[in-house]
């Protein structure tokens, strides 16, 4: 049975991929524009092993490498989270889980599966692997480097495979993992080090001896316990909403709840590190780039929330249509919705900026205009772009930045 559901998963994920790969065929075409040409091999090779040349690289504490462990596993979850659907077998594996299928062999699956779509992460290992034996980690044993990459590879496995799951039992194990994994790279090569690494991976497996569905029944019974008024109130709350902000926020709030979350983490991860850039050029004339470059960024990242509101409006476009409401109601309390959630992040970029640069209250305030106006924009290419969607609103941002930066930047 194993063989036979790989298998299908495996067609099904390619498939699913390939469908994917043809219609953003345009993304890597951009991507191959920033590889400069004539490259040596050598210096790309070590470009491709440094952020794992950064992780286990010796003279730092074990906070230093947690840092650096945890942000390689958020990288990896994010990937993971985007093609989740596909990794899983789409429609098929509803029916399959009715089949005699043991909880062992349906990982085993999933891990199989995970190999091959974490394929572009496996590059950094690779290279690694290849850089290795030139001595470039100093006194520390290639036997141990390599055992460290292979613990943290295979806690970045478990980690994906808990996101697969949705078992939050895998949070504090791999938490757990990952300190005592950094605390083995501050004593390289030696007996504890040895030992570390490998309780590391045993402490990432514990959360697969917890059933799955035990915390689903809890979080069941405590729904089921929850209490009457606590239910009234929120119904209270929303009933001052207009019925079209009501309509909006349970679409992104509950029905695609992780998309929506995952681009507003995006986004506002986006303006910290452009807030904390800004900081290390101490606000001088590279800011205002920065700043611009980020907006745009931002905006693309919230723009696609509008495909979403476009998706729900569909099924029931011929009843909306029959309501006494004007003929653009709809795209005009959507933009203004998507507005106003751009507003978040922008708030958090802007007001760092404005506390330092007094004197550049209007060409921010100018900023603030262009950017809403963006996001207004970006509707169109968004949703009436098709297959060329995503291609046409990276332009429409790139020609907008470059329109702020010149009118902006002297």
């Amino acid at each position: 049975m194993y063989r036979q559901l790989t298998l299908l998963r495996m067609r099904w994920y390619a498939a699913a991929t390939g469908r994917v790969l043809v219609r953003h065929w345009q993304l890597f075409a951009i991507a191959g524009v920033f590889v400069p040409i004539g490259t040596p091999v050598g210096k790309l090779v070590m470009s491709l092993a440094m952020p794992l040349m950064m992780v286990l690289r010796l003279g730092s504490d074990s906070l230093w490498h947690f840092e650096r462990i945890v942000l390689i596993q958020g990288i990896a979850l994010v990937w993971v989270m985007v093609q989740r659907r596909h990794i899983l077998g789409g429609e098929f594996m509803v029916y399959a889980q009715a089949l005699p299928i043991s909880l062992r062999e349906r990982r085993w699956v999933s891990v199989s599966v995970l190999l091959p779509a974490n394929s572009l992460l496996l590059v950094p290992v690779v290279a690694l692997l290849m850089v290795a034996p030139a001595g470039m980690f100093g006194p520390i044993s290639i036997a141990f480097l390599l055992a460290s990459a292979g613990a943290l590879a295979s806690l970045v496995l478990l980690a994906q495979l808990g996101v697969l799951e949705r078992h939050p039992a895998a949070v504090p194990a791999i938490g757990l993992a990952d300190g005592v994994l950094s605390w083995s790279l501050t004593r390289p090569a030696s007996a504890a080090g040895w030992l570390a690494l490998g309780a590391c991976v045993l402490f990432g497996m514990s959360f697969l001896c917890v059933p799955p569905g035990l915390f689903k029944s809890l979080r069941q019974a405590m729904l089921r316990c929850a209490s009457t008024g606590r239910k009234n109130r929120l119904r209270q709350f929303f009933r001052f909403l207009p019925p079209a902000r009501r309509m909006q926020i349970q679409v992104l709030g509950l029905q695609h709840a992780g998309s929506t979350a995952l681009r507003m983490v995006m986004a506002m991860g986006l303006v910290l590190g452009a807030d904390v850039l800004m900081q290390i050029f101490a606000y001088d004339t590279r800011a205002l780039p920065t700043a611009i470059l980020a907006m745009a960024a931002v905006a693309l990242i919230i723009g696609g929330l509008y495909r979403i509101l476009r998706s729900a409006h569909l099924p029931v476009l011929s009843y909306l249509r029959a309501l006494p409401l004007p003929t653009h109601f709809w795209a005009v309390q959507d933009t203004a919705f998507i507005v106003a959630l751009g507003a978040v992040p922008l708030a958090v970029l802007l007001i760092p900026l404005g506390l330092h640069l007094g004197s550049a209250a209007m060409p921010l305030l100018a900023l603030t205009l262009a950017y809403f106006a963006l996001l207004a924009l970006l509707r169109f290419p968004l949703i009436y772009g098709g297959r060329q969607a995503v291609l046409l609103g990276v332009l429409l941002a790139s020609a907008w930045s470059g329109v702020a930066m010149a009118a902006v930047v002297r």
